[in-house]
């Protein structure tokens, strides 16, 4: 991923997904924004404990800077579930609790229109953004342990291609900030649900704790899923290691900042 500054807002974008210049794409840092103390600043989580005028503003901010209609830019109501929604006109003619309740229990969203901004938000758990240049149609993933366990990559490429006609072997894909597999401690409740290869032992080693490595475990299911290799940009950035640019979870409790990493068709 490269830094960018825009209008004053500090952003990173994926390489691969730059190349294309009718979609926007982005993940925010934490900087640029009016939330404070542990939510400083740019927090665009409104489910985290923040003042929602904080986030509301926070989210003003970043359309602003990117010049995305604040009504057009989507944040599912993320669970960790493995629920995939489809963004089409009848969502958008319909009223804010339809949009609410339709969006609920939703951890992917995909859009074929343009204008239109899907987002998912972060601090730690993996975002992934899609983009199938030959249907011009986009996808925006939160990918945490248990989404990642339930396949949602692969869910929401089934997805595309049931509802687009997407052939994964044109999807170019970027895998954002992240908690990385040097320091993402699991139990056994979390690493037995994964294949062998994406854990390690910590050093030193703890019992009935290991290392999960969440960037491959989803790097795989995009390469599964038929995703060719050249085609998928991995981050490598650590959300837990750097806490002047990224909020964590892991790091500071539930009650801190979201990350946003979002993709739209201009």
């Amino acid at each position: 991923m490269i830094s960018v500054t825009i209008k004053g807002l500090s952003l990173l974008q994926f390489d691969n997904l730059n190349r294309f210049p009718e979609i926007l794409h982005f993940s925010t840092t934490r900087s640029g924004g009016s939330s404070e103390a542990n939510y400083s600043s740019l927090n665009l989580g409104l489910n985290s404990g923040d003042s929602p005028d904080q986030v509301i503003s926070n989210r003003e901010t970043l359309c602003r800077a990117l010049e995305i209609d604040s009504e057009k830019f989507i944040f599912p109501k993320q669970t960790h579930t493995a629920n995939v929604k489809v963004i089409t006109e009848i969502f958008l003619l319909a009223g804010l609790p339809e949009r609410k309740h339709y969006l609920l229990d939703t951890d992917a969203v995909i859009t074929a229109l343009p204008g239109i901004c899907i987002a998912v938000k972060t601090a730690d758990c993996v975002p992934v953004l899609l983009y199938d240049p030959e249907r011009k149609v986009i996808a925006a993933i939160h990918a945490g342990w248990r989404g990642t366990a339930q396949n949602i990559i692969n869910k929401t490429i089934q997805k595309m291609a049931e509802e687009f006609g997407s052939n994964p072997a044109d999807l170019i894909a970027g895998i954002g900030p992240s908690i990385s597999p040097e320091v993402y401690e699991v139990g056994e409740d979390v690493y037995s649900r994964f294949d062998p290869a994406f854990c390690r032992e910590t050093d030193p080693v703890i019992k009935e704790k290991k290392l999960l490595n969440l960037w491959e475990a989803n790097r795989q299911q995009l390469l599964r899923a038929g995703v060719p290799s050249g085609q998928i940009e991995l981050a490598r950035i650590c959300t837990l290691s750097d806490q002047e640019r990224f909020f964590s979870a892991r790091r500071d409790g539930a009650k801190t900042g979201r990350m946003g990493t979002g993709i739209m068709l201009r």
